[in-house]
Order: C-alpha cells, then sequence, then structure tokens
C-alpha cells in the first residue's frame, strides 16, 4: 500500500475520533437571563448612528449580532 492510500484509510476515523472527542454531552443550565448591553453604532448610514444599540431595541424582531474586528 502506497503512503497516499493509507492517509485516505486513516483520515475518516481520525476526523471521526475527533469529532466524538469533541462533543460535549451535557448542555449548559442557565436560568438567568444573559446580561443586557449596549454599544455605539458606527455605521454612519445607519438610522441609529452613533447611538447607543441593545438588544433590547429589538425585542421580538430576529437579530444578528456582529463582534468583529478590524484594524
Amino acid at each position: 500500500m502506497s503512503r497516499h492510500s493509507i492517509f485516505r484509510i486513516l483520515m475518516p476515523f481520525a476526523l471521526l475520533l475527533g469529532l466524538a472527542a469533541c462533543s460535549d454531552s451535557t448542555k449548559p443550565t442557565t436560568t438567568d437571563p444573559m446580561p443586557d448591553f449596549s454599544l455605539q453604532d458606527v455605521n454612519s448610514t445607519s438610522a441609529t448612528a452613533d447611538q447607543a444599540v441593545s438588544p433590547r431595541d429589538s425585542i421580538g424582531r430576529v437579530t444578528a449580532w456582529y463582534f468583529g474586528h478590524s484594524t
């Protein structure tokens, strides 16, 4: 057998073993609400530009929050 064919045979098993080792069988138990936070909207084209925005501003609506970093 060549090294390439051995690699192709062993790689799926290694991936499955890695995935099984990373699984978390316990679910977090959170009974308290998450703390509120607010961030300044730095998007100059936004309706809320230069204002503090919070998840509480969008209760009942679907939102997505991205905490990115750019330099």
